[in-house]
């Protein structure tokens, strides 16, 4: 094969990608502005700057495009939320966890907005979606079960709790505060991070006072 075919190739290859970047993005933000239902291939090639042909060469159908975009966000979601906290104590740990999801909360970007409502329309909607947003979601609760048995080996967290159980509490606190922030954007997130911090450092560590801590 010669440079320039090769060249070429890596080009054809580039392009494709970004113009796929394009498209997600533009079907994200449709996503979290219009909800699944009312988003067609049409409207993500206007808002991407493509034409529907364009959207039916790379993604086939709607359908095929959702279960990409679910697997996109998904993975987004993974690598800044999960990702990101750094090594420590179990305690830094778990703040620096919350830190990363309260901040995205403030400001959620479409990519964000759109795992949301995904998600809510997997629960209200059946279809082949759901299972990519089950694994994701079950990844997210042994993560955090995972983090908090952590800690309770290192000596940290109370073992009479349920790693389990509490991730289960926890990631449903932090959800429901996600999808109340979307609808009220005039929700106090500083008060409602203030007593989730205090539910769950009081039941992992009920002997230590953890709230001159938090400066939300």
């Amino acid at each position: 094969m010669s440079r320039g075919s090769a060249s070429e190739r890596r080009s054809q290859e580039e392009r494709r990608g970004e113009a796929e970047r394009r498209l997600l993005e533009a079907a994200a933000e449709a996503v979290a502005e219009l909800g699944p239902s009312q988003i067609t291939l049409a409207t993500v090639g206007e808002r991407a700057g493509y034409s529907r042909g364009l959207v039916t060469h790379h993604f086939g159908s709607k359908g095929a495009m959702m279960e990409r975009l679910v697997g996109t966000v998904s993975e987004q979601f993974r690598d800044e939320i999960l990702g990101k906290t750094g090594a420590g104590s179990a305690v830094e740990a778990l703040r620096g966890f919350l830190d990363i999801y309260f901040t995205a909360v403030a400001d959620l970007p479409p990519i964000n907005r759109a795992r949301l409502v995904l998600w809510a329309d997997a629960v209200a909607t059946p279809s082949e979606r759901r299972a990519i947003v089950l694994a994701s979601d079950r990844e997210f609760r042994e993560e955090l079960t995972e983090r908090i048995t952590q800690g309770q080996r290192a000596g940290e967290f109370a073992t009479e709790v349920d790693p389990h159980g509490l991730a289960i509490t926890a990631i449903g606190a932090l959800r429901g505060i996600a999808l109340q922030s979307m609808l009220d954007p005039e929700l106090d997130l500083a008060a409602g991070r203030r007593e989730l911090e205090q539910m769950l450092f009081g039941r992992l560590c009920p002997t230590t006072d953890f709230g001159s801590h938090n400066k939300s």
